[in-house]
């Protein structure tokens, strides 16, 4: 056959193709909304396409997985809603208004042939907004993450704390698990990987360092006896976890962070501590000694100070203005190394002393603290009722102090005759004088409060010292102290009017 004829039996044939799809439209390519038999997320589309598409829609959102970490944590039954999962009804709708309605008609009747065949399947095309499963997931990571813990120097043993990597749930590697649980109804589960964290400072680079010099020293003294013994004993935990840690050029340390929540669980036990201005018992009392020290250490060795608080009263251990009050997690003690070397903290308790050293590669600093006392402020009294006591016993639940306002100095004198004066001014508020007394009992038999108009002594002026109250020589009434309450010494009730040191 030649090439002519050849060509009129294919014109032959494609006519009559046209012919009959051009016969077959109007069946095929009804005026209506979608295709005949076209499906929406595995549904015929029967009825309103809207109806449809919110129907397949609610099962896919309403559908529960399992949520587990990758360490195998049960975090629990979620919806695929709750784990950020979206699905846009508009943009599956115009998806399939646009099957048999765009293109040219060829392409539109086969797409119709298609459809009524059971062909055409119109996917949902769920996705994962990030914000959900993040919030969900942020409430596991506080019990879950796991910090990586640096290397440290064990000085007493001179020996190396080998490091160990972190952990973090994390939420956003979970994405992808959350997505293929929506596309496809057979699995079941998500699981939310963990990311690595690998510590900061290594055992190699520990054992490289150079902590020759002492770059500052500071002691504190507490007791280990009576209702003391447990106090002591957190005093021991607090210095353990700061033993040994190493400080990187320009690095910020967080006291909280360092020694972690005092809980039971992380070794420290109950013990007397102040809240709200009241000695009370807690757990963790102590660890403000453990920072008091730090701080004080920390202001002689020249590291910035960055957070730092001083406490609702005097502190019997340490001169005002070099203590330091922390609250876990909120009052923190935050630290920076300015130093061009690594500076290495060495904690230790040995009997009833507190030692914090900091060493490193040199002493580029020297420092003098200078304190001067401002302003003082009367104490007030509270007195209770407790009908457990009889007759003229009275319980000192807190001995009073006056607030003070002072004035504190760090002149740091640096290496090269530099020198930089800080200045700042903290303020003691007044810790009230508190006694339990039995019903009924004459508050008159009490001692004046120092200063009244009761009190014989002339009122001191604004920047003198305000001694405890004593009970009057032929008073009848027995003072006894309760738990906790210690007599102030005479640093906390008669401080100096000007006070320096220099480390």
């Amino acid at each position: 056959m030649g090439f002519l004829p050849r060509l009129s039996v294919l014109a032959v044939l494609s006519g009559a193709f046209l012919g009959g799809a051009a016969f077959e439209r109007p069946r095929l390519l009804p005026d209506a909304e979608v295709l005949p038999g076209l499906r929406v997320d595995g549904e015929p589309v029967n009825g309103a396409l809207s109806a449809t598409i919110a129907s397949r829609a609610e099962a896919v959102l309403s559908r529960k997985v399992h949520l587990r970490s990758a360490a195998g944590d049960d975090l629990g039954e979620r919806s695929l809603r709750d784990l950020g999962v979206e699905i846009d009804p508009e943009a599956v709708a115009a998806r399939a208004r646009r099957l048999g309605h765009d293109g040219d008609w060829l392409t539109r009747i086969a797409d119709a042939r298609r459809a009524r065949r059971g062909e055409i399947d119109v996917p949902l095309s769920p996705e994962v907004d990030a914000a959900p499963l993040v919030a969900l997931l942020v409430r596991y990571k506080e019990n879950l993450d796991v910090p990586p813990a640096s290397a440290r120097f064990d000085l007493d043993e001179r020996s190396v704390v080998p490091e160990k990597p972190g952990r973090y749930l994390d939420a956003y590697g979970a994405i992808g698990a959350v997505a293929r649980a929506a596309a496809d109804a057979s699995v079941d589960s998500v699981v939310v990987p963990y990311a690595v964290v690998e510590p900061r400072v290594t055992s190699d680079f520990v054992r490289s360092l150079d902590v020759h010099e002492v770059l500052a020293q500071y002691e504190t003294y507490f007791s280990r006896s009576g209702d003391q013994k447990r106090r002591g004993q957190n005093i021991d935990v607090g210095a353990g976890k700061l033993n040994g840690v190493v400080l990187m050029p320009g690095e910020i340390v967080s006291f909280n962070s360092l020694v972690g929540d005092r809980s039971e669980e992380n070794g420290f036990q109950k013990s007397w501590e102040i809240y709200k201005g009241e000695m009370v018992e807690g757990v963790g009392g102590g660890t403000c000694q453990v920072a008091s020290t730090l701080h004080a250490a920390a202001f002689f060795g020249g590291l910035d100070v960055l957070e730092r608080l001083p406490h609702s009263r005097p502190s019997a251990y340490i001169p005002m203005g070099l203590d330091s009050t922390v609250v876990y997690p909120i009052v923190d003690l935050k630290l920076r190394n300015p130093h061009p070397f690594p500076v290495v903290v060495h904690a230790k308790t040995d009997g009833n002393k507190l030692t914090v050293q900091l060493l490193g590669a040199g002493r580029p600093v020297k420092v003098t603290f200078g304190r001067e006392l401002l302003d003082t402020k009367p104490y007030p009294r509270k007195v209770e009722e407790d009908p457990r006591l009889s007759g003229d016993r009275v319980l000192v639940k807190q001995h009073g102090i006056r607030g003070y306002r002072i004035k504190r100095t760090r002149a740091v004198t640096f290496e090269d005759g530099r020198r930089k004066v800080e200045t700042n001014v903290d303020v003691y508020p007044p810790t009230t004088e508190i006694y339990a007394v039995p019903p009924d009992f004459d508050v008159s038999k009490l001692p004046p409060l120092p200063g009244s108009d009761d009190d014989d002594s002339s009122p001191a002026p604004s920047a003198a010292a305000q001694p405890a109250a004593a009970p009057a020589a032929d008073s009848d009434v027995k003072f006894v102290d309760a738990p906790g309450a210690h007599v102030p010494t005479s640093a906390q009730t008669n401080p100096e009017k000007t006070f320096t040191l220099t480390r």
